[in-house]
């Protein structure tokens, strides 16, 4: 299953081949389309634990000190708050350690999401919230929650989301990750600590004004940009029956969808074609000016309408515009959706505010 996931990904410019040097095994890279897939993502990632917080989140660059004397003094030495990192790193392995992993993993489907991207360039998303020792534990839980719940949110399938057990050290320190539960076996997420003793500062920097001098205690949750990808990928990927057979479809989340809409022509001759392609193209222009990705693919009415579908149910584009000879003499268009393969007709003047609200309401 997971082979056939990443295969049609490969296909609809999600993620790409390439081949590891003197040896025939495959290794994937990002793609075009996966481009635009992980730049959601990560803007998802980053309103999540930034902008919509109860407590005030800093974001970081990669100095780390800095940010963290800058947002102790501008809270007045008062907990809590946090910071947000997003740092760039890339692993390198030798040629022996990536033949050797690539031979027992790509065959028994026993890859981890970070390793399958592990010669692109990664990011790991962290942030760490600093916060009272009385309110750490309440918090922590709390924290494990709304990160499952961010996970849920965007999900094809949200039961496959879980908390493992709490994993307690000798320090006080405490563990928890998020999986997602596969067919071929569950996958490591996010993780989560709470850490009573952060030895990445000082006991000195820890000591906080409040009604008496405390040391903060540091909640931390951690996640790289490629496990979010992929994870993304292989949550929408399904296989849904439609007329005596299977469909491919990635059923992603309309705010995550790399395009979230595309045009299918159908014309009965050359004349009225040409007039839907300068249609579609004044649409489409007309949505992108207002902030909504959109797909239009020139002479994309060569195909079938319904090789168009499939095409553009394979990328993940929630809702496609049907424009036909009827929409020239009454201005009539077709929103089919990709989900349920269902149509509603729309004025052509009406399809950009409703779009808007599609998208606005999620």
């Amino acid at each position: 299953m997971l082979n056939k996931i990443l295969e049609l990904a490969s296909k609809n410019g999600l993620l790409k081949k390439t081949l590891l040097p003197k040896v025939k095994i495959d290794q994937f890279n990002i793609g075009p389309i996966g481009l635009l897939l992980q730049n959601n993502l990560k803007l998802e990632w980053f309103y999540n634990v930034i902008i919509n917080k109860d407590i005030t989140v800093f974001p970081s660059d990669n100095n780390m000190s800095d940010t963290f004397d800058y947002a102790k003094d501008f809270c007045s030495q008062k907990l809590p708050f946090g910071i947000a990192e997003m740092k760039a790193y890339k692993k390198s392995y030798n040629s022996d350690e990536i033949i050797e992993y690539y031979k027992k993993a790509i065959d028994t489907e026993k890859l981890c999401f970070e390793d399958l991207l592990r010669h692109e360039e990664n990011m790991l998303m962290k942030c760490t919230i600093f916060i009272t020792p009385n309110n750490s534990t309440s918090f922590f839980h709390q924290w494990q929650r709304q990160r499952r719940m961010w996970w849920r949110k965007f999900s094809a399938s949200p039961g496959k989301y879980s908390l493992s057990d709490i994993r307690s050290e000798e320090d006080g320190t405490q563990f928890v990750e998020i999986s997602a539960k596969y067919d071929w076996g569950s996958q490591s997420l996010e993780t989560l600590v709470l850490d009573k003793q952060d030895r990445n500062y000082s006991s000195n920097q820890l000591q906080f004004k409040e009604k008496k001098f405390m040391q903060a205690h540091t909640i931390t949750s951690q996640v790289n940009l490629s496990t979010i990808l992929l994870n993304s990928i292989c949550d929408a990927f399904d296989e849904a029956p439609f007329q005596d057979k299977k469909r491919l479809l990635f059923r992603f989340h309309r705010k995550l969808a790399p395009y979230k809409i595309s045009f299918a022509l159908s014309g009965s001759n050359q004349a009225s074609l040409a007039e839907l392609n300068d249609l579609a193209m004044y649409l489409c222009k007309q949505l992108r000016s207002n902030h909504i990705s959109t797909l239009f693919i020139p002479n994309s009415s060569r195909l079938t309408l319904d090789s168009q579908y499939q095409q553009y149910d394979q990328l993940g584009i929630p809702y496609t515009v049907l424009l036909n000879g009827n929409t020239l003499k009454n201005g009539i268009i077709s929103l089919r959706s990709r989900d349920t393969t269902l149509k509603e007709q729309i004025h052509v003047t009406e399809l950009v505010p409703y779009v808007e609200k599609l998208y606005r309401n999620y």
